[in-house]
Order: C-alpha cells, then sequence, then structure tokens
C-alpha cells in the first residue's frame, strides 16, 4: 500500500458544541491547496502491574495533534481558523481591508481532508473528519529570490479537541471512512454532511 495524495483540507467553525449533543458548525469553506497533514496521537499507557506482570493496562488515545501544510492559506481560513481579525484601514484611499493578530482566544473548528491511497493496483480514497480541534500559525517566513526559487509552504498546528457528540458517554476525536476510486464525488459529499450541509457543487471528479 501507498499515500500517493490528499486533497481537500476543508474547515467550518464551531457555532455550538454541547455535551450529548451533536456538533453544529458553520459554513465550510477550503483553506488552501493541500501539501500534507501530520497526525500524532497522545496515546494513554499506564500499566498496573501485580505479581511482578501486568495484570491491567489504561491503553488508548488521550487527543491528538496535527501539523497541517497548505500551498496557501486564504484570507478567509487566517480569520476563521487562525483567528486574525478584519479591520477596514481607514487611514488608506481607497480604504483596505486588512487583518490584526490579536491575543484571545483562537476559534474551535472541524476538518476534515482526503487521502489517496493505491493498494495492489487499486486506488480509493480515504476520508478524515476531526470533530473539534484548534489551531496556531506557527510561523510566516520570507526571503530573497535567488537563482533558484525556495517553494516555502504555509503550516499551521492544531490540538485535537475530544467531543461527546451523542448519547454514547464515548469521547469522540474524528470519524474515518473510505471510497472507491469512482466514488470521489461521494467522498467529499461525506465531508460536508458531517458539517451538515451539502457541496457547493457536483461533480468534483478525480
Amino acid at each position: 500500500m501507498a499515500y500517493i495524495g490528499m486533497r481537500e483540507p476543508i474547515a467550518a467553525v464551531i457555532s455550538s458544541r454541547v455535551d450529548g449533543s451533536a456538533v453544529s458548525y458553520g459554513t465550510p469553506f477550503k483553506i488552501g491547496p493541500a501539501v500534507q497533514a501530520n497526525i500524532t496521537f497522545d496515546i494513554a499507557d499506564n500499566p498496573d502491574y501485580g505479581d511482578d506482570v501486568i495484570v491491567d493496562n489504561d491503553k488508548g488515545v488521550n487527543g491528538y495533534n496535527i501539523t497541517l501544510e497548505t500551498n496557501d492559506i486564504s484570507a478567509e481560513a487566517r480569520s476563521k481558523v487562525l483567528g486574525w481579525k478584519p479591520v477596514m484601514s481607514t487611514d488608506t484611499t481607497p480604504v483596505v481591508l486588512r487583518y490584526e493578530v490579536v491575543g484571545g482566544e483562537v476559534p474551535e473548528i472541524g476538518l476534515a481532508f482526503i487521502r489517496v491511497k493505491m493498494f495492489q493496483g487499486v486506488r480509493k480514497f480515504e476520508t478524515f473528519f476531526f470533530h473539534a480541534l484548534q489551531f496556531s500559525n506557527t510561523a510566516e517566513n520570507a526571503s530573497t529570490k535567488q537563482k533558484q526559487i525556495t517553494w516555502n509552504h504555509p503550516q499551521m498546528n492544531g490540538t485535537g479537541i475530544g467531543v461527546y457528540n451523542d448519547d454514547s458517554g464515548d469521547v469522540k476525536y474524528f470519524d474515518w471512512m473510505e471510497f472507491d476510486e469512482d466514488d470521489y464525488d461521494d467522498a467529499v459529499a461525506w465531508i460536508y454532511a458531517r458539517f451538515g450541509t451539502t457541496p457547493p457543487s457536483s461533480g468534483t471528479g478525480t
């Protein structure tokens, strides 16, 4: 098996998160063209010993961190995902929109993307939907153009938040589903359904 691609990093701001109920989201939007996403899990590993052996062990997911790299971060994503504050500059002519990086809480969002994999010559699409997390912009880089262009991609680091989105009593972090090669549009529709809506257009293609 080989992972051969990543697509559709889509996010939406959480409008309501109440234990025992489904999470509600605002309008989904694309963060930017996908480059890569790296997810690391915080795993509990707390063995209980008796008679010099492990009798019981607490082992499960406590949370996760995700680093999302895109070719660009849209202005909408900078505002809605990172909490940058849009401000109209009245000291310029014409008046323009600028953004201020301010202190305070970063918005909670839902995030989804599609991973493309190949196994025994068959391509499939894996969908990931993260119920709740908070992102931060770790760095902004700039450099002069030299003999060769150095391609730089922005990255965001996110911390996963567990949700109790039903009456099961289980804490949930993300959903995963697999789609066949001919069902790419269904994979996109599945993501938007998690956000409580439908894709902005059909016929996305592969």
